[in-house]
């Protein structure tokens, strides 16, 4: 967006205005000559070409003064004025809260991996947005509360793709003191930490969410993610929900239930179903009656990529981007403040000139 220049005490300039008109009538009065001495027959002297020479340098130079103090008064006034620069810039940001809602049965893992390398980019590019991890298989785990700390979460999204990346060790880790050579021990000892990184990211990963009986209940993981959210704020609430809503056991809350709980916190809830269910209606069914119901959609992971559907939950939540103006101002004295240090030494001159003359 353009600038603009304003003065922030414009009525300064008039009160100036009328000051420099007030001394320039003070200026015009006459005043009687109080020194010197007085001598008759001055008109033969007022002829001559030397006195006329004088007398208009003598007017000239008065004229000048005259001019310089009252530009002198302007800019000192336009200085008081404290003349300003106005930039506005728009900046866009999006409103939203996004809950990544994960079904950790193994069914779903390459499902998974593929949406969380799809999140580590997106949580990169977020601005002014909370970001949080829910995981569930029986039971559910609020990993990461909603937050706006993005390397905590991506540190968190590293940490489950290591989980889905994990190998089991090459070498078995008691055999380490019965190796013979340096590398060999080396080796050993790399992979008995492998081993253990292993075991730790898959305690800290799955405790609890399989405290219970059965597996993938889906309507007990999308109810713990929506009670993550805050009621009331104004801000847009996304649920991403993988799983293969292969439910096996008994739910204490139904989807049909968690869905209407979703829609009653005004939170969005876009299902992402694993290539199991392709063309599945009586798996699918629920996860698509979840969307409509919270007006989210349902998107089939063979039939997009997770980046193309991130970008059309992306499309489908324009109205989440706010437009905000900020104006900033930036005070001008270096405009006027060198014109006035100029005329200063200028007036000096002046009237250092009409002085010498009038000894």
């Amino acid at each position: 967006m353009g600038n603009e220049i304003a003065m922030m005490y414009p009525n300064i300039i008039i009160y100036a205005l009328i000051a420099s008109g007030v001394v320039l009538l003070v200026w015009r009065r006459k005043r009687k000559f109080k020194k010197g001495i007085i001598v008759a027959n001055t008109k033969y002297v007022k002829k001559t070409g030397y006195f006329k020479l004088l007398n208009a340098k003598y007017h000239l130079y008065n004229i000048l003064i005259k001019v310089v103090c009252i530009m002198i008064i302007l800019l000192c006034a336009v200085v008081s004025a404290r003349l300003y620069k106005v930039d506005k810039h728009d900046e866009e940001y999006n409103n939203r809260d996004i809950m990544l809602c994960m079904d950790f049965s193994g069914s779903v893992n390459a499902l998974n991996k593929d949406i969380i390398e799809t999140m580590i980019e997106t949580v990169k590019s977020l601005k002014e947005e909370r970001f949080g991890i829910t995981i569930f298989d029986s039971t559910s785990i609020n990993l990461v509360p909603l937050t706006s700390d993005y390397n905590y979460v991506i540190y968190n999204l590293e940490l489950i793709k290591a989980y889905f990346e994990r190998k089991k060790p090459s070498v078995d880790v008691s055999e380490c003191n019965n190796r013979g050579d340096v590398n060999s021990i080396l080796r050993c000892i790399s992979d008995k930490t492998s081993k253990i990184t292993n075991n730790y990211l898959n305690h800290i990963l799955t405790y609890g969410t399989r405290a219970m009986p059965g597996s993938s209940l889906i309507g007990d993981g999308v109810a713990s993610c929506a009670n993550t959210f805050k009621d009331g704020d104004g801000r847009t609430k996304i649920i991403i929900l993988s799983t293969d809503n292969m439910v096996a056991g008994t739910q204490t809350i139904t989807v049909p239930q968690a869905s209407v709980y979703a829609k009653k916190k005004d939170i969005k809830v876009y299902p992402i179903g694993t290539k199991s269910i392709k063309n599945s209606l009586k798996y699918k069914g629920g996860l698509i009656d979840l969307a409509n119901e919270t007006g989210g959609a349902y998107f089939d992971y063979e039939d997009y990529s997770t980046n193309e559907i991130n970008k059309k939950i992306e499309e489908l939540n324009k109205s989440a981007i706010i437009k905000t103006t900020y104006v900033t101002k930036t005070e001008l004295p270096e405009l006027i403040v060198p014109y006035l240090l100029w005329l200063l030494p200028v007036l000096f001159v002046l009237d250092w000139r009409v002085r010498i003359w009038m000894i």
